[in-house]
This record gives C-alpha cells, sequence and structure tokens, in this order.
C-alpha cells in the first residue's frame, strides 16, 4: 500500500458504530508512522488513520484539539521560510499551520512548496479540506457513498477500495474510458481512476466537506499566458529561480541530516538538477541511472559523474526483465493509472538501493517541457483528441470531458495535468513507500515564471540551451541523447527538437524511426521494449500467459474484443497497456461488480 493517510467522514455519528480496523486496511509495519484519531464534531463523525514513512518528520503533522486537526504527509520545501514570516520556531510545524490558518483557514497551503498532502478541519467553522499539492504528486483518491453520505478518501487507491469494501461491502463497474485512456495514452485521463464514481483529486484543487455535502475547489492552476520581457532578463531570472529551487531540495537532505540520491540520463534534466546541485556545493551525492547498456543513457552518464567525480550507480535493464519480475508489484501500486512499464524499470533500481542514509530522490522530471514546451512541432495550438497519445489504434473510443481531463482548450496545458502531472508522475511512485521525490523544475515559482516566458523563447529548447551555455557550459560539453549531438554547437530546430548541425544525419534516422514506429525495434534506445519482446522468450512468454490468463475477465464484449485487437495487433508496449489492465481486473477481482 501507498503510504500517506486515509479515512472517512460522515454527518451522521451512527458511522462510527461500524468499526473499521487500520489493519484491516493496511499491513502492521515498524518502518511506518501508524495511528488514527477519531473525528467528532459538530456534523463530522468519522475517522483517520496515518500510514507514513517515517522521515522529513518535522515536515509531516497529525494532531487534533478543540480548534483543529491538523494531518500533513510529504515534505514542505520551504518550511523555513514560512517559519521565518510567522516567526514560528523551525520545527514547530503544527504551530505554523495554525498561525497560517488563522488568516486563510481554508488555503493555507497554497503557500507551501514540495510535495504534500492533508486534511484540516476549522471546528469553529466546521470545514473540512482535505487537498493535494500543486501539481498533484502526492495523489489523494476519493469516494462519495450516495446511500449513506460517507466521504472515504485515501493517498492509496486500494487503501481507499478496501475502507469502502469493508465498512459497505461495495463493489465497483469498471470505467470504460480510463480503461480506453490506458490503451490510447499508457495511463488515464487526470481526474480518472479505472473504478466509476472513484476519482483522484485534481492537482491544485482541494475537496471541502461541509453539512454532509462536498465540493472540489481549485487554488492553483497552471498558465502559459506570455509576459513581456527581454531575453537576458528572462536568462538571469530563469538561473535565479532554479538555483532557488535547488537549494530548497537539496537544504531538506541536510536538514535532516540525509545524503543526496540524484537521478542522472542522457538527456538535460536531470543533467542540470545534478550540475547546478553540485555547483552549489551539494556534492555528497550518489547518481542513479537505468538503461539498456551502452546506449547513450549509459556512457553519457558515467562521463558526467567522472567530471564531477560523484558517486554513480547504473542499473542494466536489459532484455526487459524487470518488465515481468515487477510487473504485479507495479499495477498494485498504481492503480493502473499507468502502464506498468512506466513504473516498473523504478522497482527495479529501488532493488538494489538501501534509502537509509539518502533523503529526497531528486530527479529533473518535465523539465524539458517547463523550460521548452508541451506544444507539438513548439507550436502554440488548441487541444485534440490523443494529444499525446501514445497509441492511437483504440483513440476514437475515448471520451475527452472537462470533468475527466480538466483542461480542454489549450494543447500545452492540457497535456501537462492529463500526461505530465499524471503519467510521466507516476512512474516515481514507488520512491514514496521509502521517501519522498522531487523536481526543481516542478518547483512551483519555477514553473510559473517559465511558463509565463514567451513561445518563441521556450520553443526549440531556444532558452534552455542558451542558459545552459551562458552559466554551465561545462554541463553543454556533453552529448544530449535526444539529438545524438553536444549542445554547445550550432543548432536547427526540427519539429521542435534543437538539432546540433554535426548531428543532423543521426537525427534525421531517429526522427524517421519515430513516425514509423520503430523506436522501440533498436537496440539503441533506453528501455527498447520491441528488441526485447523479439530477443527474450521469457518476456514473449510472459505476456501472452497473462492476456490468456485473465482476458476472460473482461464480460463487456465491446471492451474485450478491443484489448484483444490490440494486443494481437499491437507493439509490445501496446501489449504492456493491454496486460496492465487484465492484471488490474485480477488483483481487484473481490471489488468488481
Amino acid at each position: 500500500m501507498m503510504p500517506g493517510f486515509f479515512g472517512f467522514i460522515s454527518n451522521n455519528k451512527s458511522v462510527l458504530n461500524n468499526e473499521l480496523d487500520m489493519y484491516e486496511i493496511v499491513d502492521k509495519s515498524n518502518d511506518l508512522i501508524q495511528e488514527e484519531i477519531e473525528l467528532q464534531g459538530s456534523g463530522i463523525y468519522g475517522k483517520i488513520f496515518r500510514n507514513a514513512v517515517n522521515k522529513f518528520s518535522f515536515d509531516k503533522a497529525f494532531y487534533s484539539d478543540q480548534k483543529n486537526l491538523i494531518a500533513i504527509d510529504g515534505v514542505v520545501l520551504n518550511k523555513h521560510d514560512l517559519c521565518e514570516k510567522y516567526d514560528v520556531s523551525e520545527n514547530e510545524i503544527l504551530n505554523l499551520i495554525k498561525k497560517m490558518s488563522i488568516e486563510d483557514s481554508e488555503t493555507f497551503f497554497r503557500q507551501f512548496r514540495g510535495t504534500f498532502a492533508g486534511v484540516f478541519w476549522d471546528k469553529e467553522t466546521n470545514k473540512l479540506n482535505v487537498f493535494t499539492n500543486h501539481i498533484g504528486d502526492k495523489e489523494v483518491f476519493y469516494y462519495l457513498c450516495k446511500e449513506s453520505q460517507v466521504f472515504y478518501f485515501s493517498t492509496d487507491f486500494k487503501s481507499l477500495i478496501k475502507m469502502v469494501h469493508e465498512q459497505t461491502s461495495r463493489q465497483f463497474k469498471i470505467n470504460n474510458n480510463a480503461a480506453y485512456s490506458l490503451m490510447v495514452h499508457s495511463h488515464v485521463l487526470c481526474n480518472e481512476t479505472l473504478f466509476e464514481d472513484v476519482y483522484r483529486l485534481t492537482p491544485g484543487h482541494y475537496i471541502q466537506y461541509s453539512n454532509g455535502t462536498i465540493e472540489k475547489e481549485c487554488y492553483y492552476a497552471i498558465d502559459n499566458t506570455p509576459i513581456s520581457i527581454s531575453k537576458e532578463e528572462a536568462l538571469a531570472r530563469l538561473d535565479t529561480l532554479f538555483r532557488n529551487a535547488v537549494k530548497r531540495v537539496f537544504e531538506k537532505d541536510l536538514e535532516y541530516g540525509y545524503k543526496h540520491l540524484v537521478a542522472l540520463s542522457g538527456g538535460l534534466d536531470s543533467r542540470m538538477t545534478a550540475w547546478v546541485g553540485h555547483n552549489m556545493g551539494y556534492t555528497n551525492m550518489l547518481n542513479y541511472t537505468f538503461s539498456q547498456t551502452d546506449y547513450l543513457d549509459e556512457t553519457v552518464p558515467k562521463e558526467i559523474t567522472d567530471t564531477l567525480k560523484s558517486e554513480w550507480m547504473f542499473k542494466a535493464l536489459d532484455n526487459g526483465t524487470y518488465l515481468y519480475k515487477y510487473f504485479d508489484e507495479s499495477v498494485k501500486i498504481s492503480g493502473a493509472r499507468s502502464q506498468s512499464c512506466t513504473i516498473s524499470h523504478t522497482l527495479s533500481m529501488l532493488s538494489n538501493l538501501n534509502l537509509k542514509e539518502y533523503g529526497l530522490v531528486h530527479t529533473g522530471q518535465l523539465g524539458d517541457v517547463i523550460i521548452g514546451t508541451f506544444y507539438d512541432q513548439g507550436r502554440k495550438q488548441n487541444f485534440k483528441p490523443g494529444s499525446g497519445a501514445y497509441s492511437t489504434k483504440l483513440l476514437d473510443r475515448v471520451q475527452y470531458t472537462e470533468e475527466k481531463a480538466v483542461h480542454l482548450e489549450d494543447q500545452e496545458i492540457f497535456k501537462f495535468y492529463n500526461r505530465g502531472f499524471t503519467g510521466v508522475n507516476i512512474g516515481l511512485k514507488p520512491m514514496f513507500l521509502y521517501t519522498e521525490t522531487t523536481s526543481p523544475f516542478l518547483d512551483v515559482d519555477f514553473l510559473d515564471f517559465c511558463l509565463s516566458l514567451p513561445l518563441e523563447y521556450r520553443s526549440g529548447h531556444k532558452i534552455y540551451i542558451e542558459w545552459i551555455n551562458k552559466f554551465y557550459p561545462e554541463a553543454a560539453d556533453f552529448i544530449y541523447e535526444k539529438v545524438k549531438g553536444k549542445i554547445n554547437r550550432k543548432t536547427i530546430t526540427v519539429q521542435g527538437i534543437p538539432v546540433p548541425w554535426t548531428s543532423v544525419p543521426a537525427a534525421a534516422v531517429k526522427l524517421i524511426k519515430n513516425k514509423l514506429g520503430l523506436k522501440l525495434s533498436s537496440k539503441k534506445h533506453m528501455h527498447p521494449m520491441d528488441y526485447w519482446y523479439q530477443n527474450n522468450k521469457n518476456l514473449r512468454d510472459f505476456y501472452e500467459e497473462k492476456y490468456n490468463e485473465n482476458i476472460n475477465l473482461l464480460t463487456e464484449e465491446s471492451l474485450r474484443k478491443d484489448c484483444e485487437f490490440l494486443f494481437r495487433e499491437g507493439n509490445t508496449l501496446e501489449k504492456d497497456q493491454v496486460v496492465t489492465l487484465l492484471g488490474f481486473l485480477k488483483q481487484m477481482d473481490i471489488y468488481i461488480k
């Protein structure tokens, strides 16, 4: 189960008569902080359970008194600044929240920076808010039982379902739209889960419970409206904000006496997290890499760590054995909201790491689309069905609505919420089993500024490359995996991607392969799934076995036939999408109508 918290509330006191044992929902563990609080007030009754990782304890809270109930999980990266602002001692997060909530009891958490989720009950106004952070990587799921008017919430999907089932014996229908989205986008849409009536809380939102009803409210939304700013001013401001973001995340490690664990690949994003962190004096780091051996995602990090003189750990993904070794756990962790192969490589890496001495897991998550852009070919355009899709064979089956997908006007905003803040971020979900994970690119202040830059600066990674060459020129002197060349050479833009002149032939070959759907057939890839499928009989047998064992769990004929079609006619990525759905059906069978 994913650590965090879970609970239920009602305006009917009788809900407390239905005993719920915490350990019927989660396993007892000495490695987690496990406790509960009973809620009893005017029109609010229930329980909240804590099942939290025992790290960063001074950033977390679980407390109730006559005025408030406070439950916070995660890390607050700007806690030091907020403590100074509100004149509170550094490690007194309860007092900090109490002071902040006096000014703004409903959305005080909008001032937090970091990965967090929580519950706050102001007993004077009798309003209870359940919230997720700005980008929603600390996920919250919820369900309102219409018959009993009980509101259930949890940071873990399966814990939520088990809790509802224990109290009501409720079974759920499969959400067909989410199933099709999984087989088109490789993940479900932003607000959806694979069960009908069970939702993920939208990033930057909170649920307010009052008088037996719930309302979803927005406290933060990304905005890519451009401002007027010179290139020089933009570069200077970008560097200042990025260094501030790096300081926040690395200082959190030092606050608790941890070493730094930093991802590194052949791309630019994790490179800049590691490089700028090292440049700022955070040198006690272990860089980790996973990839097919001998590919640029191995060889480039090896060169970078040799230059930085940092420790480096490489995990080979050869033969794709991780795809079947960690399949079931991947489906369980994500609730199949993202296909298994996007999660299992992280589990494979974690199996070789002891995280006890390390703090946050530092990544470069979404850096290329934040300093760059999520628009196709770098051109501003409206949303269209299939934006960001990995497969289009079943595209016409997906229904896009504001309720399911959040934003349907602008393509870039849609892709941030429905690809970046959903599918991409789910890939790091296994890290939350042991610690917290952050990216300086996802620092809200940095994110907001970058998206406010004129698109002409962001398109083709122009300002990204100028920033690196101007402020960190040595970091530019390594091959950029995406274009097979160094970015300190003269570049041209091809389909929104900056390509060094010396790399035009290699980049052209790569683009042609991408267009023909051949990019995973070659061994020259971070995770060449089609190559592994063709050369590893065990992998082929695994997918066939999973498919044959579980295809009949699909009782709706049209969905079953579509799964049969995609599995038989699709590439390995598409086969993985299908068996991820089928694996979910098997794991959750007792909860399905």
